[in-house]
């Protein structure tokens, strides 16, 4: 596909309006001047549903079919190395800061973590909803997000093949339906099963059908050139993600109806922006792109920096959080160079030791979950003191 800077621009948006909220600055003895940052990840759906779907109808297009295993590849190559990297690397400081207890969930965590269902685990534990505290004990809660991704990847491929195959004409109207519903379950949902709604794939995934339906038009139709709309449109998007944040505070109730506004302020965006345009423009200014660039290894990254800080530094102030932040651009920079990008290429690390490495990490991983002691691994932290 076509590279489109201001893409990664808009992730830019997204990492660094998630890092706020979690950063969560005091301002005149608020804590929650970024309260709806949240939307960030909502973004993130967006444009993942738009780029997965953008290169799923492209190979169907030139090629007439579909190959499951390199896009599975592909997924896991973008995915995997960075997030297996980060969990061992933070693991030695998790078990020098957490209490056995706490050790404990989160070597469950890392269990579901790598099987993709975090998602089920934070849900069925309670961890991070309603309750401010459970943030300092989970440092990747945040990877209930990426487990709705992995997901998707794995449904959506299958939905999309069988449109081509028997229902090429409805696939539109296919994608609404399950949009339509998708979005009503997240609306009837969210004062009923507020958990199940905000970490659960049902509710999300017409976010992600939100980016998949504009790749299909584009696909059918071709990207809008109209100089009126395509100068408006992107700048109605930004203001529609600016008033969400601004003015509105979404708390439980998210997502519902009302996550439409910054989701089709998304769509807007990639639908008409340009280097063209004043918003293209922005977004593609090389610093936000490079942050866009980033955006993925910054994401996995911030979440467990700022917890193990929040514990060591129950009183952090402005000025610490601002170096919590750098501290995460520091090592998102080095798994980007020094994982993501080698990992991604495919002449660089063959398929053959790409697939050992991950399998041995895994194991890795599951063996120290399923077969470690929580307390005797605290007490080796200890020992080592």
């Amino acid at each position: 596909m076509k590279y489109r800077p201001e893409i990664d621009g808009l992730r830019a948006v997204a990492v660094m309006l998630v890092l706020l909220y979690h950063a969560a600055f005091g301002v005149f003895g608020r804590h929650d001047l970024f309260g709806a940052g949240d939307i960030g990840v909502d973004i993130f759906f967006v444009i993942s549903g738009y780029l997965i779907t953008k290169i799923i109808l492209k190979e169907m297009s030139e090629t007439g079919t579909f190959s499951f295993r390199k896009f599975y590849e592909r997924r896991a190559r973008r995915i995997l190395p960075a997030l297996f990297f980060i969990i061992l690397a933070s693991f030695p400081v998790a078990i020098h800061v957490l209490p056995p207890l706490d050790l404990a969930t989160y070597l469950d965590s890392l269990l579901y973590i790598v099987f993709f269902v975090s998602n089920y685990f934070f849900y069925q534990n309670h961890v991070g909803f309603g309750g401010e505290e459970q943030y300092l004990f989970e440092p990747f809660l945040h990877t209930w997000s990426l487990a709705i991704e992995e997901q998707f990847y794995l449904v959506f491929p299958v939905i999309l093949l069988l449109c081509a195959r028997y229902f090429k004409r409805f696939t539109l109207s296919i994608l609404l339906v399950l949009f339509s519903l998708s979005l009503l379950f997240a609306e009837f949902n969210t004062n009923r099963h507020g958990e199940f709604n905000y970490f659960m794939l049902p509710s999300r995934f017409w976010e992600l059908l939100a980016g998949a339906l504009l790749a299909h038009l584009e696909q059918e139709y071709g990207k809008i050139r109209r100089p009126l709309l395509n100068a408006v449109m992107p700048v109605v998007g930004m203001a529609s993600i600016l008033w969400f944040l601004l003015l509105f505070d979404p708390g439980p109730e998210h997502p519902s109806l009302t996550t439409l506004v910054p989701v089709l302020g998304t769509v807007l965006i990639i639908a008409f922006a340009s280097q063209e345009d004043l918003v293209g423009r922005i977004l593609s200014f090389k610093p936000i792109v490079g942050i866009g660039l980033i955006s993925y290894s910054l994401y996995l990254w911030h979440y467990p920096v700022y917890t193990y800080f929040e514990i060591t530094q129950p009183d952090a102030t402005n000025l610490d959080k601002v170096g919590w932040i750098i501290l995460s651009f520091l090592f998102a920079i080095i798994s980007y160079f020094c994982i993501e990008q080698p990992f991604r290429n495919r002449k660089l690390v063959t398929p053959k030791p790409f697939y050992i490495s991950l399998v041995a990490v895994a194991a890795l991983i599951v063996s120290v979950t399923l077969f470690g002691d929580p307390v005797k691994i605290a007490q080796l932290s200890f020992l080592a003191e």
